[in-house]
């Protein structure tokens, strides 16, 4: 009985640890471009149920939320966006906290962004 008890704790601190150790490496890489960017599709969707605003313009919105969603995420991802805006980004609880997120991009990433919101494709060399 105490063979098993003494593996049971073996196994408990390996399980322990495994969980810590996974943690702590999430914890490094913070937030991927796509969870900030399923935030965003989150809060917007969010908004654009309380919006006051006819069927088909509801309806045109609606549809293009997912595209904006992965233009988003392709822009962070192109980009390297830095771990503290993915971070901020997915914890945002609001549309005007995520413009704020947005501020602390570089130049060329906004702009990268505004090209990708717009549909364009990134320029290749």
């Amino acid at each position: 009985m105490f063979r098993v008890l003494a593996d049971n704790v073996g196994v408990s601190r390996f399980a322990i640890v495994l969980v810590v150790v996974a943690g702590c490496a999430r914890v490094k890489d913070g937030a991927s471009c796509g969870e900030a960017a399923g935030r965003f599709f989150k809060l917007a969707s969010e908004d654009l149920a309380s919006a006051t605003a006819d069927d088909t313009t509801r309806r045109q919105v609606r549809d293009q939320l997912p595209a904006m969603r992965d233009a988003l995420d392709l822009a962070c991802k192109d980009g390297k966006w830095a771990r503290p805006v993915r971070d901020c980004i997915a914890t945002a609880t609001d549309h005007a906290a995520i413009e704020g997120c947005e501020r602390s991009l570089t130049d060329l990433q906004k702009a990268a962004l505004d090209r990708s919101a717009r549909g364009e494709t990134p320029k290749t060399p």
